[in-house]
């Protein structure tokens, strides 16, 4: 079903001003995308940026961390193999 009156010389000059404002708005973006891709090219090569370094640790150890059991010292039973030193709590 089509409708019933189509002029498409008289829809295009009433709607003129909607698609001047659509056109408008597509080359205000397309320029805003153009600013800040050249404002990004420009400073990409900025002498006062801090360098990132990829280091991989993953191979070596971390130094700086030493190692610490989880448990309080005296604790941890898993350590030990004497079944006597296992407390049993009879409360129950």
């Amino acid at each position: 079903m089509s409708a019933p009156r189509t002029n498409i010389e008289k829809q295009e000059r009433d709607h003129k001003p909607s698609l001047l404002g659509i056109r408008g708005a597509m080359i205000f973006g397309a320029l805003m995308l153009l600013g800040v891709f050249f404002y990004v090219i420009i400073n990409g090569g900025d002498e006062d940026a801090d360098a990132v370094i990829n280091t991989d640790q993953a191979s070596e150890p971390e130094a700086s961390v030493p190692a610490v059991d989880p448990v309080e010292p005296g604790t941890n039973q898993s350590q030990t193999n004497d079944p006597s030193s296992i407390d049993v709590d009879d409360n129950n």
